[in-house]
């Protein structure tokens, strides 16, 4: 075992430990004049910078202390004492599309009923529901979150253990994980987009009738070339 490994032992972590943590690096090095050296752990300014903007702009949860200025007021982020739970930590990464070992714990993953006795089927299956259809915008498209959501258990009932003892689909428990996993329980339906729909606010001009516009032409010609026609 890695003396990084260690570092699996705790929940939460400062800014400054987190970001040495996902480029690799062990904080027990580092983390006490990582802020003050010019030279910083390859990766750490970038990890720290995002984390830190990620925090204030509330995308992750944070134990936040601020420092403060001469005269009290708050200042900055205090990426020391400022800590952040482990289960934010690998969420934030994963939506990012980055992860770290120290941050991946089993008890953070979507687990599935056989994956402990304690763990409820139905629950599982909420679970699992909910994070697909979010994460699948175009599963939403012409249907309400419990409609989509519906439909991905019934598509998926055998292997989320939602059938009847006939092998029949089992619409009650569906329901009944519906109403758990809808985040939306107002209902309506999300719009599907069109291209050729013209837009509502946009006024309708109504041409003139060629036919129309022929005729006055033609007379408005025959008009100008007849002598007759006194000045």
């Amino acid at each position: 075992m890695e003396p990084i490994d260690y570092w699996k032992l705790s929940t939460e972590y400062s800014v400054v430990q987190a970001a040495l943590l996902t480029c690799g690096h062990d904080p027990a090095e580092h983390q006490f004049d990582v802020e003050g050296n010019a030279t910083k752990p390859a990766g750490y300014s970038a990890v720290r910078s995002a984390l830190h903007n990620a925090i204030l702009s509330g995308n992750l949860q944070a134990n936040t202390h601020v420092n403060q200025d001469d005269f009290g007021n708050p200042s900055t982020l205090d990426l020391h004492q400022t800590k952040v739970h482990v289960a934010d930590l690998a969420r934030f990464l994963k939506s990012s599309g980055f992860s770290s070992p120290v941050f991946d714990r089993p008890s953070d993953d979507q687990q599935g009923a056989s994956d402990g006795p304690a763990y409820p089927p139905k629950l599982a299956a909420a679970n699992k529901a909910w994070a697909t259809v979010t994460a699948n915008p175009s599963l939403l498209i012409g249907k309400s979150p419990k409609q989509a959501l519906k439909k991905w258990l019934s598509d998926n009932a055998a292997e989320l253990q939602l059938l009847s003892r006939d092998r029949s689909i089992n619409r009650t428990g569906i329901e009944e994980i519906c109403k758990v996993a809808n985040w939306k329980p107002s209902g309506g339906a999300t719009p599907t987009p069109s291209l050729n729909r013209p837009s509502e606010s946009a006024p309708l001009v109504r041409l003139p009738d060629p036919k129309d516009e022929s005729t006055r032409s033609t007379k408005r010609e025959t008009y100008d070339l007849n002598d007759d026609i006194p000045f």
